[in-house]
């Protein structure tokens, strides 16, 4: 197998740690077993802090044989990047899920390919249902028992 060698700054090293560390993290959050694969990158990538002078940001557990985030790093990307996101995602999924509810009362469950009219509706109750929640946040939002 043929290998890559990367040269980085420091600078760029870190970013790279940080960037392994929440693609890990988002693929392994949800899990209940580690992928593997993305490990194996994490640990090879967080092996070489001492030659990034990361000794600050990154542990080397000895018992385990891994290598870590320090834990105040570690909170600080997360408090930094994953609630950001997720922030960001609700909102998104939420508007999203709510235009498909009004799709499917406005016509029916979707079968094949959308049409143009379809596409252009979906665009307005996205943008309108959009609005109206950056306006009121889900104080407004209710739902009918029937």
């Amino acid at each position: 197998m043929s290998k890559v060698k990367l040269e980085l700054t420091s600078k760029q090293y870190e970013k790279l740690v940080e960037s392994v560390f929440l693609g890990t993290w988002m693929v392994n959050s949800t899990k209940m077993e580690l992928d593997e694969d993305f490990e194996e990158v994490r640990e090879l990538v967080l092996s070489k802090y001492k030659e990034a002078g990361l000794e600050e940001k990154v542990v080397h557990q000895e018992e385990m044989g891994i290598h870590d985030l320090d834990v105040d790093y570690e909170s600080k990307l997360l408090d930094t990047y994953v609630e950001e996101y997720d922030e960001f995602s609700f909102w998104d999924k939420l508007v999203e899920k709510l235009a498909e509810k009004e799709m499917v009362e406005r016509f029916g469950a979707p079968e094949g390919k959308m049409t143009d009219e379809m596409m252009e509706a979906r665009l307005e109750i996205e943008e309108r249902i959009g609005s109206k929640l950056e306006e009121t946040g889900v104080t407004r939002l209710s739902f009918d028992d029937e």
